[in-house]
């Protein structure tokens, strides 16, 4: 990317701050600061660059409180490319849920923005063969790819004849809990079992949060339901890979990629994370697992030039305890993200105030003079609270910023100290 290119991206991406917080919620513009209803002045690769010392005199005095345990504190120029505070940034952490920067660049490289994820049926002869294609936002009904639908394409496609239905999962292989998982995520709501064919994102009732131990089997079983209110007489409900000569009859398919990429991030969704993952396992070792995504995850982060000593990756999620990437890599993806060099990140995270895992936070007096302007990427687990965002300062410099916390005590106190490095930034003429 060219340097004028790249500065009229920046350009861009600081309109986009004064104009998305009016479309997101109007409905709490009056109850944030005036800021965020004007214009941030565009100053582009004019603005003034905040020095080292600028941004360690606005930081230090949060840093050293006890609520930051072990972190890693990372903030970086896009307009430039250049590196402006650094404290710890290069030691591996817990990302905890911020790892889904790295799930959505893998993705987007790997599978392609404009990819769609099918569900697929087959037959051959007596046998219907419902195939899952690792579509992790399938419904059972409602708008979008659905059961319902799938089930009325069949039944206009095969005769009143009592059938065998299979359903195939081979698509994704292996253990269905990630490296590090605690076994009672999928009860408490935090994760389905991973599997390349599921409904309602393994719910074991729509709008609840426990997930079922089978997702495939829940699915099979919601489809036959709903080809058996079609008038097609179900004689078997089993697990079986479908024949490679049998015919495809109906299809659904998912938003694509890029879409599937913004909710994963803004609502940090965990089911989605895994299933891309798994979905970019099978480009790249063809077959899907949490080994093969991460082994796709790993490739990206080398392709994008992100500094990968220390890194450990099992899973996409950031779910697995096991998980460790620095501050510096997880910024750098937000760099390059900022710069247009990978497309679809930026827009999709969540707005200070406004959206997604962001929605109730900065919304504090000491911190209301951030909202909107903020966008991040959160993450979060016991003893873990992270921050990987961009922000425009007084100035009207987009910065990236990465803050990682491992260790911690207080969730609660943590979150306030992080989300003030945030409003710090923002507040920041730290050019002097």
């Amino acid at each position: 990317m060219t340097h004028r290119t790249k500065t009229t991206f920046l350009l861009a991406l600081l309109l986009l701050w004064s104009a998305s917080p009016l479309v997101d919620s109007v409905a709490r513009a009056a109850d944030l600061p005036t800021p965020v209803m004007e214009s941030i002045p565009v100053l582009g690769s004019t603005a003034p660059i905040p020095t080292s010392i600028g941004l360690t005199t606005a930081l230090s005095g949060i840093l050293n409180r006890p609520a930051f345990g072990t972190s890693g504190v990372w903030v970086g120029d896009p307009g430039t490319g250049a590196t402006l505070f650094d404290a710890n940034a290069t030691t591996p952490l817990m990302p905890a849920s911020a790892l889904k920067l790295l799930t959505a660049a893998t993705a987007l490289r790997t599978l392609t923005p404009t990819k769609r994820i099918a569900t697929r049926v087959v037959v051959e002869g007596a046998t219907v063969t419902l195939i899952g294609g690792g579509d992790a936002m399938l419904a059972s009904t409602g708008v979008g790819p659905t059961l319902e639908t799938l089930a009325s394409r069949v039944a206009s496609q095969i005769q009143a004849v009592p059938v065998t239905l299979n359903y195939d999962t081979s698509l994704f292989r292996g253990r269905t809990l990630g490296p590090g998982w605690s076994q009672a995520f999928p009860a408490a709501g935090v994760a389905a079992p991973v599997q390349a064919l599921m409904v309602d994102q393994g719910r074991a009732k729509v709008g609840g949060k426990a997930r079922v131990q089978d997702p495939a089997a829940h699915a099979a079983q919601l489809f036959a339901k709903a080809l058996r209110a079609k008038g097609i007489k179900i004689v078997a409900v089993a697990q079986a890979e479908a024949s490679p000569t049998a015919t495809e009859i109906a299809r659904v398919e998912s938003v694509p990629v890029q879409q599937l990429v913004h909710h994963m991030l803004t609502d940090s969704d965990n089911d989605l994370a895994e299933a891309l993952a798994h979905l970019s396992g099978v480009v790249v070792k063809g077959t899907g697992s949490f080994a093969s995504g991460a082994a796709a995850m790993q490739a990206t982060a080398v392709a994008l030039g992100l500094p990968t000593a220390g890194i450990a990756l099992f899973d996409g999620s950031g779910l697995s305890n096991k998980d460790r990437v620095s501050a510096q890599a997880l910024g750098k993806i937000l760099m390059l993200a900022a710069q247009g060099s990978i497309g679809g990140i930026a827009p999709a995270l969540a707005i200070a105030g406004f959206t997604g895992t962001l929605a109730d936070r900065f919304t504090s007096v000491a911190q209301k003079s951030a909202a909107g302007f903020v966008r991040a990427k959160t993450g979060t687990l016991n003893g873990v609270v992270n921050l990987v965002g961009i922000v425009p300062d007084l100035d009207g410099r987009v910065l990236v910023f990465s803050v990682l916390t491992n260790g911690i005590s207080s969730i609660e106190r943590t979150r306030v100290s992080v989300d003030q490095i945030a409003t710090k930034l923002r507040a920041c003429g730290c050019a002097n």
